[in-house]
């Protein structure tokens, strides 16, 4: 059992490059924990009393709008740590993780935590290449945002085309911030069909425009005097044809 959790700690990104002894030393820190499928691991605004290491299983990082609805951040799987950026700060959590199927983690508490990286270099090392991946990520999550932002600005949609749903194993940094846009795509389809709606509702006024200023011109065309006169002139030579 020991063995295969730090087999599970050193696949982790914080903790890969350690030793064996640095791997025991965090895994002696640490409480492991279970959760099932919809337990809520941590919830927004809750004290930064301890940060997660995934062993098994998925979680979903939640935050809610404006209007109370849920909106999917992050997705965090085997190898990934969640909660230590508080810890650091030591402000509430900014966000909360709720189990997407049944989850094996390693707990470690805040006074544990500093604890460990005062006595081991290579942990905190570890630690902030953690960070440094999380940023890089970040920056991909960013970068997309804006990228498909002006798209839409410019009416492109075709990037829709090319969305996945989140899956358990989203692969690349590229591929995770891509699949994690869940509510921008949802977003982004609602504009497009706006916008569709709007443009028939244009193309349908525009052909009754057409209709009424067709018949408008029909009437007037047809209550002229020269009109009525040459309706005459054409019933007259057709009474004379019937007549011969």
């Amino acid at each position: 059992m020991i063995g295969s959790v730090l087999e599970k700690i050193h696949n982790a990104v914080f903790f890969q490059e350690l030793s064996n002894d640095a791997l025991e030393a965090v895994a002696a820190k640490a409480t492991l924990r279970r959760f099932a499928d919809g337990d809520v691991m941590m919830r927004k605004g809750d004290p930064a009393d301890s940060f997660y290491l995934i062993l098994e299983g998925h979680l979903k990082i939640v935050t809610t709008d404006a209007r109370g609805e849920e909106i999917i951040i992050n997705k965090v799987g085997p190898g990934e740590t969640i909660g230590e950026l508080a810890l650091v700060d030591e402000r509430p959590r900014s966000a909360g993780a709720v189990a997407l199927e049944d989850v094996e983690a390693l707990e470690m508490t805040k006074d544990a935590f500093f604890n460990l990286l005062d006595q081991r270099l290579d942990v905190a090392l570890g630690i902030l290449r953690g960070f440094s991946h999380r940023l890089r990520f970040s920056t991909t999550y960013i970068e997309k945002v804006i990228d498909w932002s002006q798209k839409t600005a410019e009416g492109d949609y075709s990037f829709l085309e090319q969305t996945q749903p989140i899956t358990n194993r989203p692969g690349t940094d590229d591929d995770k911030a891509a699949q994690l846009l869940s509510t921008f795509y949802s977003m982004v389809r609602k504009v497009k069909a706006r916008e569709e709606g709007l443009k028939q509702q244009v193309e349908k006024l525009a052909f009754e425009i057409d209709q009424e200023r067709r018949k408008k011109e029909f009437e007037e065309i047809t209550g002229t005097e020269f009109y009525a006169r040459l309706k005459e002139q054409a019933q007259t030579i057709r009474r004379k044809r019937q007549g011969s």
